[in-house]
């Protein structure tokens, strides 16, 4: 399981639902270097961080993924971690896979969570995850198999080493094209796929339009 270098980070958005089932999978495991990140949750998240004596913050309004994201990379690195290692908190990332990150990591490696079986995947995300990470792959000349798993080990010297823009889902892709063109390695771990009754936060149209104007405007980057 992580050493004192990884932090775990998780970015939570109305997650009261997951919460509980999360903590204990994380008190079974043995994981004590774990920091949330409440995105403006209007439930009682804040609430079931609180009373599990959690390290987390939370951002008054929902400011988006990647500024969680960012938030708790800043924390991170204040606190002179190297790593860190997020994963969502709806339970689709297996702490059991935590190992394979670990292995898998380098100093100027970004590693990435590839899921290979999509049969339970909504054939809507099965395609999305499908297009956009082939226009990433072209964009990043770099193989990206599954462009939007959020389960992913990432050196914290990227955030100093490149700024970003994206603080939507948005902000995933730009990570992996700005760390690919800046001489980064991405590397893939194999993750189950796995798919509750759980609402994706992703609003289809909007989030679209983000990740096209995104995309467009990499090319002056």
């Amino acid at each position: 399981m992580p050493n004192s270098s990884t932090l775990i980070v998780i970015p939570v958005f109305n997650g009261a639902s997951t919460l509980p089932r999360l903590m204990d999978e994380l008190s079974q495991a043995g994981i004590s270097n774990i920091f949330f990140v409440n995105d403006g949750s209007e439930d009682d998240t804040a609430q079931i961080l609180t009373n599990n004596s959690i390290n987390y913050v939370s951002h008054t309004r929902n400011l988006g993924k990647g500024a969680a994201i960012k938030t708790a990379a800043s924390w991170a690195i204040r606190r002179e971690y190297e790593w860190i290692l997020t994963l969502d908190a709806d339970l689709q990332h297996p702490l059991t896979s935590i190992p394979l990150f670990l292995n898998a990591r380098g100093d100027n490696t970004v590693v990435v969570g590839s899921r290979r079986n999509l049969a339970s995947m909504p054939f809507n995300r099965r395609f999305s995850n499908k297009f956009t990470s082939l226009l990433l792959s072209i964009r990043s000349n770099t193989l990206l198999s599954d462009s939007q798993c959020g389960f992913r080990l990432i050196p914290l010297k990227l955030f100093t080493q490149i700024k970003f823009f994206q603080n939507g889902f948005q902000f995933e892709s730009e990570m992996l094209i700005k760390a690919a063109l800046s001489g980064y390695r991405v590397d893939h771990v194999e993750i189950p796929t796995i798919y509750g009754t759980e609402k994706s936060a992703i609003r289809n149209f909007k989030d679209t339009v983000k990740f096209s104007t995104m995309y467009c405007h990499s090319f002056v980057w």
